[in-house]
């Protein structure tokens, strides 16, 4: 019974998402392509978004651009984001000369992209490794660069080496080397044992395993024979032999450090990233680790949106919550702007709600017929057990709610929003985290939740969906 419910579901979900794929629909402009270096190696990249400012992305690694795609996504709502793979990763050109993985052509890369896309001065976004090679590029091409943000960037010296942590237990890294030794053994499903092997590796990056489950980035996503080149963490090796320190005191484009406090690398490398440049500023985050944007997304799309601007983030971002950004002029900005901020508002609206403990008045948000179909329980019809369902999910232990949007499509009176939840405890700890579809129908001009769906991204069972006859009377 419950398969056939699930086929039902994703049938049902099918269906209107045609309906609105039929209509005129509004979405994130998304194209693709290639870039060729001078030395003919193919760089792929991927323009999502359409704004007046372009954001080329500079990945870290030895990965690619899509761990990042999925979870910087919103910034796509006012922005172009320019990602590209890097030589040698994702779906660029396999390289296994190393004379060609030299940090000096990734150095050029950029440039070539740059030029590519006839971009005057770039803005740009490096993360970890991506953020080294972003301030190696801002150090030679200093007149190219009108504004940098780094998030988490890799040390400018060696020196900080001795102080990293793991955030592995010991259970946790025994089975990340075998799934290591599994993966790199060429297996039949390479994709499936790539999965296995970084799902491991991301708990390194993250204050607690919980953390990384928040993550959408899918570093797998890859022509594994890149993921798979013996010589892939070449280019690292030899672009910790380069010393920009001089140099970066020469930058005058305004520099961002958004760095989490809780990851591997000490936040002392972080602030030296930030005192090396004349005109920067950093931003902490207080608990997070390597992934600031997975971890607080709150903070940090609002200190990126406020620094894209024109000006350093005041003391305004730290207020920031919600289910996303709003910027002044979005709701006389394009029809997806606007939606988006509709949704976002319903979103917030929803969360202080239930939040709140008022069940009904969060009811009141889904139209008369409306449909939450949670993890592993029958649907729920209508305004009165939509009620019900809520009152119970705080019973079985939520106190709050966030939500973050993440995406959406919208037709005239149709619109898919996509998205993360998480839900947390008196104490404030997690005990859900996961990611939802829901479709809004639009009646006498107001839009109103149809069908909610959501499920759970844990490793084990929310405590939401499991039925009371499973769970121990703790008298």
């Amino acid at each position: 019974m419950k398969s056939i419910l699930l086929k039902l579901n994703q049938i049902l979900l099918l269906l209107i998402i045609s309906v609105v794929a039929q209509a005129q629909t509004e979405r994130l402009h998304i194209s693709e392509g290639y870039v060729k270096t001078k030395d003919s190696v193919r760089l792929y990249y991927n323009i999502v978004g359409a704004g007046n400012d372009t954001l080329m992305v500079v990945h870290g690694g030895p990965y690619n651009s899509n761990y990042l795609l999925s979870d910087i996504k919103p910034l796509a709502a006012h922005h172009t984001l320019l990602l590209y793979d890097q030589r040698s990763a994702g779906y660029s050109t396999v390289v296994k000369d190393t004379a060609s993985l030299n940090a000096s052509k990734y150095i050029e890369d950029i440039e070539t992209v740059r030029k590519h896309f006839n971009i005057e001065k770039v803005n740009l976004l490096g993360h970890s490794k991506g953020g080294l090679l972003a301030g190696n590029y801002a150090a030679k091409y200093p007149n190219r660069v009108k504004s940098m943000i780094l998030v988490n960037p890799s040390p400018l010296t060696n020196s900080w080496k001795s102080s990293y942590k793991s955030n592995m237990d010991s259970i946790t890294n025994l089975v990340y080397k075998q799934n290591e030794k599994k993966y790199y053994n060429s297996p039949i499903d390479s994709t499936k044992s790539c999965w296995d092997y970084y799902a491991l590796e991301a708990r390194y990056y993250y204050p607690t395993q919980v953390h990384a489950r928040r993550m959408w980035g899918d570093v797998c996503n890859s022509i594994q024979a890149n993921m798979l080149n013996p010589y892939i963490g070449y280019m690292g090796t030899t672009i910790k032999k380069i010393n920009i320190i001089p140099e970066l005191a020469k930058v005058k484009a305004s520099v961002l450090v958004l760095a989490g406090d809780q990851d591997y690398k000490p936040f002392g490398a972080f602030e030296e990233w930030k005192e090396s440049f004349p005109n920067s500023a950093i931003v902490r985050f207080r608990g997070s680790g390597h992934f600031p944007h997975v971890d607080d997304p709150d903070l940090f799309f609002a200190a990126v949106e406020q620094f894209l601007t024109g000006k350093f983030p005041d003391s305004t971002i730290y207020k920031s919550k919600g289910a996303g950004v709003i910027l002044p002029n979005d709701d006389d900005g394009t029809p997806y702007q606007k939606a988006r901020a509709a949704v976002i508002r319903i979103e917030n609206e929803l969360v202080d709600l239930l939040n709140k403990g008022d069940w009904k008045g969060a009811a009141s948000l889904y139209s008369p017929d409306a449909i939450i179909y949670a993890p592993s329980l029958p649907p729920v019809v209508g305004h009165q057990a939509i009620t019900s369902f809520w009152h119970t999910v705080s019973i079985r232990g939520m106190s709050t709610i966030e939500l973050q949007l993440m995406d959406l499509e919208v037709s005239e009176n149709l619109l898919v929003a996509r998205g993360k939840y998480v839900m947390r405890d008196k104490e404030k700890e997690y005990i859900d985290i996961g990611k939802f579809v829901a479709l809004y129908r639009k009646e006498e001009g107001k839009w109103l939740l149809h069908t909610d769906m959501f499920n759970s991204s844990l490793e084990t069972r929310s405590p939401i969906s499991i039925p009371d006859y499973l769970q121990l009377d703790e008298k």
